[in-house]
């Protein structure tokens, strides 16, 4: 059966963020784009770093920068009458609602994260009009949906299936951003504790962000600074992904975590922190440890390290969830059916 078929109706839709970055909205951003309108769909989108969403997405894919609230409102003005805008953060939500004294499309908005709407002043002021005149809100996850406090339909992200990892090479990974809210230095802990590091094994850190410079000082102060490659934000993210037998994963209230659902498809074990997405994407199939205990993280690591056939049973299981629960063609066909309810 081929995708065009599996669609209930087809869409003229545009996918818009403000922002001029690249990282885990703008990635599913291109992802779904790219599915969307390989079935059928005709598809724009709007925001994300200008050379990175043009390189992620698909030729038939239409690309606008928008940097701001008024270069998104102008980029929505510019594409005219649309069938759907689904907006992703605040800000876009904002530029779509503003954007409907022109075009009376419907807006679809997906909450990202755990946190009620608007942190800036124009955030808050647009949160009434925002709510009032969406036509459905998704959360991507059911811990994102009970902390927005919002009437919302929970629809999981998605990533497309990947190669199986062959889970020998010596290697952690911990694919993240650098900030507090992802506690990196509870993952260094549980490096430096782990006992991995005397037998050959690598940790890689794949991100940036603000607590780089304490990251580094921490694993000089812990003696494991020869052990451990810091190499910024990376694009190639599969070979990465690929390369390695263990993903780290310490932030302890992950909105839903789609470097989690990576490493799952490539059937990686996944060491994760017990709280906010993690319970629902990880759960019960890899390996939990509460918040902040970088003791136990790194037992789970030594253990993992220690034995590549508990590896390949972790991994086995992660990837017949993410296969269940978190598919490309499952997100879409779901994204497709509410689109479908409220055009």
């Amino acid at each position: 059966m081929n995708h065009r078929s599996r669609s209930r109706v087809d869409c003229d839709i545009v996918h818009v963020v403000r922002s001029d970055g690249f990282a885990g909205v703008e990635r599913y951003v291109c992802t779904v784009a790219n599915e969307l309108s390989r079935r059928g769909h005709r598809v724009r989108v709007v925001g994300g770093d200008p050379a990175r969403m043009v390189a992620e997405l698909d030729e038939g894919v239409a690309h606008s920068p928008a940097a701001s609230v008024g270069q998104t409102w102008l980029a929505l003005a510019a594409i005219g009458r649309v069938g759907l805008v689904h907006a992703h953060m605040t800000a876009a939500e904002a530029a779509a609602v503003c954007s409907r004294v022109s075009n009376r499309a419907p807006i679809v908005a997906t909450r990202h994260f755990p946190h009620k709407r608007g942190s800036s002043m124009l955030g808050r002021a647009a949160r009434i009009a925002i709510s009032r005149t969406l036509a459905e809100q998704i959360a991507n996850s059911r811990f994102v949906a009970e902390s927005i406090e919002e009437p919302s339909v929970i629809l999981y992200s998605g990533v497309p299936p990947r190669p199986q990892a062959d889970l020998g090479a010596l290697r952690v990974l911990m694919m993240q951003r650098l900030e507090h809210e992802k506690a990196p230095e509870v993952g260094v802990r549980a490096w430096a504790s782990s006992g991995l590091p005397t037998r050959g094994w690598r940790l890689v850190v794949a991100g940036s962000g603000r607590l780089e410079p304490l990251i580094r000082r921490m694993c000089a102060e812990l003696g494991v600074g020869d052990s451990v490659s810091l190499l910024g934000d990376v694009e190639d993210t599969d070979s990465l992904l690929s390369e390695s037998s263990i993903l780290l994963a310490p932030a302890p209230a992950d909105s839903f975590g789609l470097a989690v659902t990576e490493a799952m498809a490539h059937g990686i074990p996944v060491v994760a922190a017990a709280g906010g997405g993690h319970l629902e994407t990880v759960g019960a199939d890899g390996c939990l440890f509460a918040p902040g205990n970088s003791r136990e993280a790194a037992s789970y690591l030594s253990r993992l390290g220690h034995d590549k056939s508990m590896r390949r049973v972790v991994g086995g299981r992660l990837r017949a969830r993410q296969r269940r629960l978190f598919a490309l063609d499952l997100h879409v066909e779901r994204l497709e059916q509410l689109y479908a309810s409220v055009s």
